[in-house]
């Protein structure tokens, strides 16, 4: 019932919306991406850990061809009828299966995108790898991971591990040596949620579970989004934001 409702809602321009979501940590994360991916164009995008489809959406209006991965069948399934529903608004694929057994061509992809999804995989490495290699030269991947950095009690931090089954935090030093191994270049990093306000809704969320409501995850949006403002863009964060370029 709930999928028919959003997807009826297509037609009037209601969804998809960033802020038809249920965490004002998602709403803000989408923004604080949005400068760093390539300009609207004829481009060809991958959305690794795409869940039901929402962002893979929203990006796939900016692009010639998008693509969803997402290892959850359920969640291909919802977002393939809502690609249905969305029609020619964008050109939307959806694949089953992990990135790195689906076989892209080498060279397929202008942008890889993922929304905190990297260390929820055992072999992340494995699938940077495999990023680097469907990227066009120049190709730029742009993803999010947790951090946590601000969250310093260790109780907390373990059940967040566990509830959310994180193989590895990221840092900036250890994602970096990991891009350059890996063979990227250019690599850039920003922290997200670095105030006390997020600090605090971030703990609730452990303790409570994230889904703050469609409702009230706007409203929290704009607190955040005033508190972030005011907080030091070089302070630790709960999550990291990367950019990085396959070599010409």
């Amino acid at each position: 019932m709930k999928h028919r409702l959003l997807r009826a809602l297509m037609p009037f321009g209601v969804y998809p919306h960033i802020n038809f979501t249920y965490s004002p940590f998602k709403i803000l994360e989408f923004e604080a991406m949005l400068p760093w991916l390539p300009p609207p164009g004829p481009l060809a995008a991958l959305d690794i850990g795409c869940g039901d489809g929402l962002q893979t959406m929203l990006v796939g209006r900016r692009y010639g061809r998008t693509c969803g991965v997402d290892v959850n069948e359920r969640f291909i399934a919802i977002a393939r009828d809502h690609a249905r529903a969305f029609g020619r608004r964008a050109n939307l694929e959806y694949y089953s299966d992990p990135v790195e057994k689906i076989g892209f061509p080498a060279n397929t992809f202008d942008l890889v995108l993922s929304v905190c999804v990297m260390e929820h995989i055992p072999n992340h490495e494995e699938v940077l790898a495999e990023c680097l290699r469907i990227l066009k030269p120049g190709g730029r991947i742009v993803f999010s991971v947790d951090t946590l950095e601000t969250i310093t009690d260790p109780t907390l931090v373990e059940s967040h591990r566990q509830q959310h089954h994180v193989v590895r935090y990221f840092r900036p030093d250890t994602l970096g040596e990991l891009l350059t191994r890996k063979g990227f270049t250019n690599l850039e990093f920003q922290t997200l949620f670095r105030s006390d306000l997020a600090r605090g809704l971030f703990t609730e969320g452990i303790r409570d579970g994230f889904n703050f409501g469609r409702l009230r995850a706007p409203r929290l949006a704009t607190d955040l989004r005033r508190a972030e403002a005011a907080t030091p863009a070089d302070a630790p964060g709960i999550f990291l934001l990367a950019r990085a370029e396959r070599p010409r």
